[in-house]
């Protein structure tokens, strides 16, 4: 990791191919170029080979779409469940595709053209209206399915091993991103800026997870997982990750959550875990702070991991002479320990994004 610096391979990228003639009248690659790509970053068999890598300076990705992105460089999943999922059952993201595989093929493989022509007929639709019917069902299932995944409430998540996998995956999401520049220059595309600034980013994830540092990793993967910002920070939110340092009275089944919000002041969430998939949750924020609306949200994720959580809140009355801070931040106080509770974690992570979303969408 010492030896891994992006900045040197980024300038000799520069120096090399500077001088390469751009294709005169466009700044865009052919889709003969982002196929090229595509094959050059060895990236034809995950999602990013088919999505996000067709438009190679990344210019229409931003907020969720810039996520996603960067997950898809990673190997990483798009949720925060699947990727607790993975980890307990050690698997990567190819072998996590091919659980699904069969609903996959069935998705793919829907109606006859025959069959399809009969049940349009019966439906009074055309036969192209009834195969979107059909595979909007099935992409709906498929979701569903994996937004129930079965999560083992007695095992924990051993912070390392998210260490490990961030740093591999985030190094081989380098290698793509500097062959794509690669082909993208000798294409003529000039502005390889939004790569760039992906490759930083991806950069900052590898050198904040550590395995010897788990609320630098566990921060690192909070950012990742927070569609707004992917390991990012100063652009309207901060988050911080304190540890205990240890000790008999140590609590690993205690989180402590401070969210200082632009508009509705201090928001405190403190989370126990009492069995291995039961959470309680209590709340404390100002009068003026939709609590209504949060609790909606959080009852409705943690539904889907069978998640026995007791949620309260205790208001105190708002401040309206408190100075406003200029960004959201959010503060994590936790023991010094490598493993934590799945549900702890994704109880941290749901209070810490609905809670935010919130107060950008202040009216």
């Amino acid at each position: 990791m010492e030896n891994f610096n992006l900045g040197s391979m980024i300038s000799k990228f520069i120096i090399n191919y500077k001088t390469v003639k751009p294709v005169s009248g466009s700044g865009v690659p052919s889709s003969n170029t982002s196929a090229s790509a595509q094959a050059s970053s060895g990236a034809s068999q995950t999602s990013f080979s088919s999505s996000a890598s067709a438009d190679i300076q990344m210019g229409a990705l931003s907020g969720g779409d810039r996520s996603v992105y960067i997950k898809d460089l990673m190997k990483l999943p798009k949720n925060l469940n699947e990727l607790m999922f993975m980890l307990q059952k050690n698997l990567n993201q190819v072998q996590f595709n091919r659980l699904f595989e069969q609903q996959l093929a069935a998705r793919k493989n829907l109606l006859s053209q025959t069959q399809a022509q009969i049940l349009a007929q019966l439906q009074g639709l055309s036969t192209t209206e009834i195969q979107t019917m059909l595979k909007n069902q099935m992409n709906s299932q498929l979701a569903n399915t994996i937004k129930n995944l079965q999560i083992s409430p007695n095992q924990l998540i051993n912070i390392a091993d998210i260490a490990s996998l961030i740093q591999a995956n985030g190094k081989d999401a380098i290698t793509k991103l500097i062959l794509a520049m690669t082909s993208a220059s000798k294409s003529g595309v000039n502005d390889l800026s939004q790569l760039k600034d992906t490759a930083k980013l991806i950069n900052a994830s590898i050198a904040l997870a550590s395995t010897d540092n788990p609320a630098q990793t566990l921060k690192t993967l909070m950012l990742l997982y927070l569609p707004w910002l992917p390991l990012h920070e100063g652009a309207g939110f901060d988050l911080e990750i304190e540890t205990a340092a240890g000790g008999e009275n140590d609590d690993e089944s205690l989180l402590i959550i401070t969210i200082t919000t632009v508009n509705y002041g201090t928001v405190t969430a403190v989370l126990i875990l009492e069995t291995s998939n039961s959470v309680h949750i209590n709340i404390e924020c100002e009068e003026r702070f939709p609590k209504d609306e949060l609790l909606l949200r959080l009852q409705s994720e943690q539904k889907h991991y069978s998640m026995e959580s007791v949620i309260s809140f205790d208001t105190k009355k708002s401040s309206n002479n408190a100075p406003k801070p200029e960004v959201t931040n959010a503060k994590i106080n936790m023991s010094h320990t490598n493993e934590i509770s799945p549900y702890l974690l994704l109880a941290a992570h749901s209070i810490i994004r609905h809670t935010v979303e919130l107060d950008r969408n202040f009216v």
